[in-house]
């Protein structure tokens, strides 16, 4: 398998007039299309500010970081970025929140909003296409966040924490039906959280990062039937082995 995301040798310093702070050392890792790879480490370590790299909101102070082989210096369509909260808009519609993207782009054409449409049906949400955010529960606004994603049909998702504003219950539903999706879909996912489980729960892969300046620690492939949803992950006796390892390396 290819890889879709290379990172070489990133750095990222801040600068203030007082004084510079390395927030990222010598940061190297790769993802695989079709991977699904988590992001964990100490608070501070600088998670999210990799999901920022990557989606080009930020800039790094040296090394590279590389989509499909292209240099990543500004944001970029191949990226689909999810928030830790929905981010829907109240006042819009369900239909109109899932292709708000794709209006921005001024790429509301009728084979995306047919593409809106299958993905809505495929995965529950056809009948609340004109339904307000307010009368779905947290689990199907979550849904329905990912499908306005989906709708620009990105090469790499970047999952920022997207299920921490949600109840225990709810969030390990919500975890089994947006690994469903990203699977269903064929995206490649990365995801940045303090939950190690969740990191257990979902991934191909997970990258260990130590305190800041963050630095790739290690990195653990698991191995679990592909089959298996995260709920059932949980079941099984090598979850908890992994748990033990990831809580080692981070204390």
């Amino acid at each position: 398998m290819e890889n879709l995301l290379t990172i070489n040798n990133l750095q990222l310093i801040y600068h203030s007039p007082k004084s510079e702070t390395q927030a990222l050392k010598d940061l190297t890792f790769s993802v695989q299309e079709g991977e699904f790879v988590s992001i964990v480490g100490p608070s501070g370590c600088g998670k999210t500010t990799i999901l920022s790299l990557i989606a080009g909101i930020l800039r790094p102070t040296s090394g590279e970081i590389l989509l499909a082989n292209e240099k990543i210096e500004k944001p970029t369509s191949l990226v689909g970025y999810m928030f830790q909260r929905d981010n829907l808009f109240e006042w819009l519609n369900i239909w109109k929140n899932v292709t708000l993207g794709l209006r921005l782009k001024k790429s509301l054409t009728n084979e995306n909003k047919e593409y809106a449409r299958s993905l809505l049906k495929k995965y529950g949400l056809e009948e609340f296409s004109s339904s307000m955010p307010s009368e779905l529960s947290g689990g199907m606004r979550q849904r329905v966040a990912l499908i306005r994603t989906l709708c620009l049909r990105p090469k790499l998702l970047l999952l920022d924490e997207p299920f921490s504003a949600l109840d225990y219950q709810t969030r390990l539903l919500v975890q089994d039906d947006v690994s469903s999706i990203i699977k269903s879909e064929k995206k490649t996912a990365v995801l940045v959280t303090h939950d190690i489980y969740e990191a257990i729960a979902m991934s191909t892969r997970i990258v260990v990062l130590s305190s800041r300046p963050g630095t790739v620690k290690k990195i653990i492939d698991l191995d679990f039937d592909p089959a298996l949803t995260p709920f059932n992950r949980r079941k099984l006796k090598k979850f908890n082995k992994y748990f033990d390892e990831i809580w080692g390396l981070l204390q």
